[in-house]
């Protein structure tokens, strides 16, 4: 064979054998990008070699979660909890590593585990296919429920992540209640609650966006012109006792000034007063249930 055409042989076998040796090299090149509508994960910090595929959204929205009824037994006996609030979904797909390969569904949930464990959260469950992961975590003071696992792939390989996150909360009332919802609550009840009615965190000052519920009730006030009522401010349980009961009468005292104030009723026909944390209407457990909690009442007197 003349030279020239053995060096063009050798460096053909050279091109071959670089092929085979590496078969994941167009995927190497072609690294994925993350969607441009995808925020950081508000729980965790990106998987090695994860991107933002897809993701959604919502400012309110139910999540159910799997739950061992034993602690001590996270992978069997599980019963279905409901948690809501502000809602995070994200499908992050794995890009091969240098290997070639993708993580395996349990090394996936191993490493979300021990996340899990160095930030203090609690583990809910860890279902017996060994792909899912499912939990509660407190994070800058707010409480997130949620599970991750693998989205895609088979037992041994791993080609996305899912997550479902939910920031409990409660829904934000954007809908006043009427003069005449008013007027049907207190002729059924003697009373009605409001939770349109806002108020900084430990402060009684009212906030602007009170306003449409503030003129509801003073537009139900001004025509029963003979009704006098007590205006009744609600705390949840977090806090000192005196302190909430002070608090919840404070509120009250500022829905009255701003009736007689702002809208002209008298104030011969409004008291104020308040009960603090002793008449809840959920649970203080978690804080959709704190939410409920804190409200203000009209009562006819």
């Amino acid at each position: 064979m003349h030279r020239p055409a053995a060096q063009a042989l050798a460096c053909l076998l050279a091109v071959v054998s670089l092929a085979l040796a590496s078969p994941h090299a167009s995927a190497q090149k072609g690294k994925s990008k993350d969607n441009p509508k995808c925020q950081p994960n508000p729980v965790f910090e990106r998987f090695p070699g994860a991107v933002y595929s897809n993701c959604d959204r919502s400012r309110f929205q139910g999540l159910e979660l799997e739950a061992a009824r034993d602690p001590a037994k996270p992978d069997r006996n599980f019963e279905t909890i409901r948690k809501e609030g502000e809602y995070w979904y994200y499908f992050d797909v794995i890009d091969r590593d240098a290997s070639g390969s993708h993580p395996s569904p349990l090394e996936l949930q191993r490493n979300f585990l021990a996340a899990l464990k160095k930030g203090g959260g609690t583990v809910l469950s860890t279902p017996s296919t060994g792909t899912s992961v499912n939990y509660r975590i407190e994070k800058g003071g707010a409480e997130y429920w949620g599970s991750v696992g693998c989205g895609r792939g088979d037992s041994s390989a791993c080609e996305a992540i899912m997550h479902k996150i939910v920031r409990l909360k409660a829904m934000e009332q954007t809908i006043v209640l009427s003069a005449d919802q008013i007027a049907k609550d207190i002729g059924a009840g003697g009373k009605v609650v409001f939770y349109g009615i806002y108020f900084d965190t430990d402060k009684s000052t009212i906030k602007p966006e009170s306003g449409p519920t503030l003129a509801e009730m003073a537009k139900w006030l001004k025509s029963n012109a003979a009704t006098k009522v007590y205006i009744v401010g609600h705390t949840d349980m977090q806090g000192a006792h005196d302190h909430n009961m002070k608090l919840s009468r404070d509120r009250a005292a500022s829905v009255v000034a701003a009736l007689t104030g702002m809208h002209a009723i008298g104030k011969d026909r409004l008291t104020s007063d308040g009960a603090g944390p002793l008449a809840p209407v959920a649970s203080n457990a978690d804080e959709a249930g704190r939410a409920k909690n804190r409200r203000v009442e009209m009562v006819l007197r």
